[in-house]
């Protein structure tokens, strides 16, 4: 039976864009980092998914009015409790949230006592919800021994070369400024990236600077490599060969991602073509940024002297068969 919902943890700078592409082929609507720039590809909202999450958000008498009321006011009730419980989950996953954003506090609050099985229940539709990082000090610890036991979606790892991703968050973080979006330390490091010379500076402090946007996430989510539950997949083996990778090991990925989503073995679910010149896939970001080895053209031995000082800990065997 195919999973209702997933958690995929990528990198930043890891091409999140060809995991979201594959796991959009099964289904799923991105959520969180991702949120937006599909289409809506998941199920609708089932008629028994409607009415548990009514029940929880106001309870078992006014979800009953709310059933018998015009459409209209039963379709805002419903979408102000998934926004609520939405942002809940999100709090669960240890991620940021804005206080500017719209949320009714009295719903936010229930939905926050909800045990963590029930809540990953009451999620509607089919979603796979994308993070930069998961945190075992800034997750929920109810959450993290929930899902332990088998009580929370799967968890995809995506993760690509170290080197590749500096090259790729370099080369993101220095464009103009109403492209780079609205992460405070994005900007902040687009002002910083900007003043520097040339790139080889700019390797240089991604190198030395653990503030460097990615760098401190990327060490406290090493764990997802270890732990036997998690699902391991590399930039690497999804790239194809038009971006240095194989067709080979693309399939082997793909096919691990539609036993870990619980899906059959079908080549037909899951598309196995390759990215073409636009290697972005519509991020923004130049095409080469995508390539496996990218690294190559840019790191000097000086650059790869300061790695094994500063960032020995991030060298994986990318591409490597996970467990």
């Amino acid at each position: 039976m195919a999973e209702p919902q997933l958690i995929a943890v990528s990198l930043r700078g890891s091409g999140t864009h060809l995991l979201a592409e594959a796991v959009g082929a099964l289904g799923y609507t991105p959520y969180g980092t991702m949120s937006g720039t599909q289409p809506d590809t998941g199920e609708p909202v089932g008629a028994g998914e409607v009415y548990p999450l009514l029940e929880t958000a106001y309870g078992a008498e006014r979800a009953g009015r709310l059933l018998r009321e015009e459409h209209a006011s039963l379709a805002r009730a419903f979408e102000t409790a998934v926004n609520a419980l939405w942002r809940v989950w999100w709090r669960r996953l240890g991620q940021p949230v804005t206080h500017a954003s719209p949320v009714d506090a009295e719903l936010e609050t229930r939905l926050l006592r909800v045990p963590d099985p029930d809540l990953a229940r009451l999620l509607p539709g089919r979603g796979c919800w994308y993070v930069n990082g998961l945190d075992l000090e800034r997750a929920d610890a109810g959450f993290l021994r929930s899902w332990r036991l088998g009580g929370g979606p799967p968890v995809l790892f995506h993760h690509r070369d170290v080197r590749d991703r500096i090259v790729a968050r370099i080369r993101f973080l220095s464009r103009p400024a109403d492209l780079i979006g609205t992460q405070p330390e994005d900007l902040v490091y687009h002002d910083i990236l900007g003043a520097l010379p040339d790139m080889d500076a700019r390797i240089t402090l991604a190198l030395t600077d653990p503030d460097f946007p990615g760098m401190r996430e990327a060490r406290r989510s090493r764990w997802l490599l270890h732990h036997p539950a998690v699902h391991v997949v590399t930039h690497e083996e999804l790239a194809g060969p038009r971006l240095g990778g194989s067709a080979e090991a693309r399939d082997r990925a793909l096919d691990r991602l539609l036993r870990a989503t619980g899906h059959p073995r079908s080549a037909n679910r899951v598309p196995a073509r390759d990215t073409g010149a636009d290697g972005g896939a519509g991020t923004g970001a130049p095409c080469d940024a995508f390539v496996v080895g990218a690294w190559r053209a840019h790191f000097t031995p000086e650059h790869e002297r300061l790695l094994r000082l500063h960032g020995a800990d991030l060298l994986t065997r990318h591409g490597a068969e996970p467990h």
